[in-house]
């Protein structure tokens, strides 16, 4: 039997990082860091602001290099940007719309760089404005979207290359319960069906919902890694809203 991308991509770890480290002039911004993210987990990556986590997704994704370390994407080399790229879908903290473009006009033009022919860009597109719940504002021009639409626009864009590794910087801040509980529902879907998801968040409470396991940032270095239950345990601490001011020294 052939194997699909998410079962040839279990074979290996979805992320490994080896004491990656980046500074900006003088000031360091990640420091030696080491995790790994296993194939099909639904890892938390948490941090105050400033501690390096946007930083971190930076490097994950090629966007920016290291200034020391290895990584490993799908099993892959950093190296290797243009095979790793076609296995990863990313929604950045800065999402770059085209206001201009409709909705579907916007996702189709992403496809089109994964080089899907006319056909399968038009099933792809389709299929993610109806699992967002974006299909009736699909002629919509982009810059009259709502913040939640684009939002949700956002996942649409990381999905359409049907990636076996989602790295999410903020998927859901400043939406309502509703589109919270949209994308929410969305990546447990994806995650039950092997895809790898790197979950950075603020919201706590969505961490602890949705997280098998999470690594807490301060100050550029991993203070914690751990499932929650690990966490609060090391800590001593009910919660972790509490373990988390803890460690990052908040209290």
């Amino acid at each position: 039997m052939t194997q699909g991308p998410v079962e040839k991509d279990r074979l290996a770890e979805a992320i490994s990082v080896v004491n990656l480290s980046k500074r900006y002039g003088t000031t360091p911004a990640v420091q030696d860091l080491t995790l790994s993210v296993e194939p099909g987990e639904f890892f938390g990556f948490l941090g105050p602001n400033g501690a390096g986590k946007t930083t971190t997704i930076r490097m994950l994704t090629g966007a920016l290099p290291p200034d020391q370390g290895s990584m490993r994407i799908a099993g892959m080399e950093a190296g290797r940007r243009n095979e790793i790229l076609k296995r990863l879908g990313v929604m950045p903290e800065s999402r770059g719309f085209y206001d201009w473009m409709t909705g579907a006009e916007y996702l189709d033009f992403f496809a089109a760089l994964y080089g899907l022919s006319t056909a399968e860009r038009r099933a792809r597109v389709d299929n993610m404005l109806t699992r967002t719940e974006l299909n009736p504002s699909r002629n919509k021009r982009v810059g009259a979207y709502s913040r939640g639409m684009k939002q949700r626009l956002g996942l649409a864009r990381a999905l359409i290359n049907n990636p076996t590794i989602l790295i999410l910087d903020e998927p859901t801040l400043g939406l309502d319960p509703q589109g919270q509980g949209l994308i929410q529902n969305l990546l447990r879907q994806l995650n039950s069906n092997g895809v790898t998801v790197f979950y950075s968040s603020h919201l706590l409470h969505e961490v602890s919902a949705l997280c098998s396991r999470i690594g807490i940032l301060n100050q550029g270095r991993l203070v914690a890694l751990g499932t929650i239950p690990e966490i609060l345990k090391t800590t001593g601490t009910q919660s972790l809203t509490e373990a988390f001011l803890s460690l990052t020294g908040t209290t």
